[in-house]
């Protein structure tokens, strides 16, 4: 068993749908809930890198693919939610994956659909980071749940004047 850190809900209805975790390594985990049990809720969690989830949360990463087509082998767990503590239970095999455990295909993720349900609240931060450092630039925006695409696409047009 794994204990994983909440990083971030990014779909809620109710209950969590799709959240990001981190095990005590660093190591990414995207979840997806399948599965609501008397004790709890239970999450196909599959270990992605920091890239990969920028990709997912910029829209550009279909999440049923996230699962089919993991970056390495051994990389997909139920992941149980029970009394607010998240751990990764059991290492999945691919025979152990059923169809009611997958998101359905055509799911790319929406950050807008997000702010128009928030109330707006504005905060400026000035952070420091090199250009070259694209991973540590990534890992603040999800840490701080930042809308990744509108930020990358602020950058782009600075970086081209």
């Amino acid at each position: 068993m794994r204990p994983l850190t909440l990083i971030n809900t990014l779909e809620y209805y109710d209950i969590p749908q799709i959240l990001t975790a981190a095990d005590a390594t660093g190591t990414n985990y995207l979840c997806t809930l399948f599965k609501q049990a008397e004790d709890g809720y239970q999450y196909l969690g599959v270990q992605i890198s920091e890239a990969r989830l920028m990709a997912f949360i910029g829209g550009q990463l279909d999440l049923r693919d996230a699962y089919l087509h993991p970056e390495v082998e051994n990389a997909l767990y139920l992941v149980d939610a029970k009394q607010e503590k998240l751990s990764a239970t059991t290492l999945l095999q691919p025979d152990d994956i059923t169809e009611d455990m997958l998101p359905e295909a055509g799911y790319f993720y929406d950050a807008d659909d997000l702010v128009e349900d928030a109330d707006m609240q504005t905060d400026t931060y000035q952070l420091e980071v090199p250009a070259h450092d694209r991973i540590t630039f990534s890992t603040l925006m999800s840490r701080m749940g930042w809308r990744a695409s509108s930020i990358r696409n602020a950058i782009r047009k600075v970086a081209a004047l």
